[in-house]
């Protein structure tokens, strides 16, 4: 004997309000739920961890560029307050040495008899030094001395070496010394001078 099992039938009941099958509605408001349930928990959740993440790095490169905007505004106002105050010297350092400028300068001081240019060469990184010998005549010690105190107010950088040779020569003190003049080099010769290295 053969027995037949048969599939048990299972049908949705009907129920219809105003028309409206309230059951079937029922399952598709419930799948479109879960759908939407799995959407938020597998696309949009991701998304909101992501944003998350990325408004708060945001918020600490904000910060941190909070903090280093205003150091640089501090910097800024001292590199600004700093070239004021040094302007002379700034321009001291542009300008070429003019010999015929310097007799005028030291001629309240000395007689100069004689200036000439010795070497130029770089010195340090940013800077040229050049020397000149001076032969010179003046009345009394003081006058050298007072030529070296007025020197810092000369509108070039000059250094005056030591020792400095005195000698007697009647009414008068012959002298001889050397003097460096300080310059930045020339922007253009930098850059040709970084090429070559």
């Amino acid at each position: 004997m053969k027995i037949r099992l048969s599939k048990p039938k299972f049908k949705i009941p009907e129920i219809y309000i105003y028309g409206i099958d309230v059951v079937k509605n029922f399952l598709f408001f419930t799948l479109y739920i879960v759908i939407t349930l799995f959407a938020i928990a597998f696309i949009i959740t991701p998304a909101i961890k992501n944003f998350k993440k990325a408004q708060k790095e945001y918020y600490e490169i904000k910060t941190q560029y909070s903090i280093i905007k205003k150091d640089y505004q501090s910097v800024l106002e001292s590199l600004k307050r700093l070239k004021t105050e040094n302007a002379k010297i700034l321009a001291a350092f542009k300008r070429d040495f003019d010999v015929k400028n310097f007799k005028i300068f030291a001629s309240k001081f000395m007689e100069i008899k004689e200036i000439k240019k010795d070497k130029t060469k770089p010195f340090k990184k940013d800077f040229i030094k050049t020397a000149y010998f001076i032969k010179a005549a003046i009345n009394s010690p003081k006058d050298f001395y007072d030529f070296i105190d007025a020197v810092k107010n000369y509108k070039n950088v000059i250094r005056v070496y030591f020792p400095i040779d005195f000698t007697k020569n009647g009414k008068k003190i012959d002298l001889t010394l050397k003097i460096e003049h300080y310059r930045l080099k020339d922007k253009n010769a930098l850059k040709a001078e970084e090429k070559a290295h």
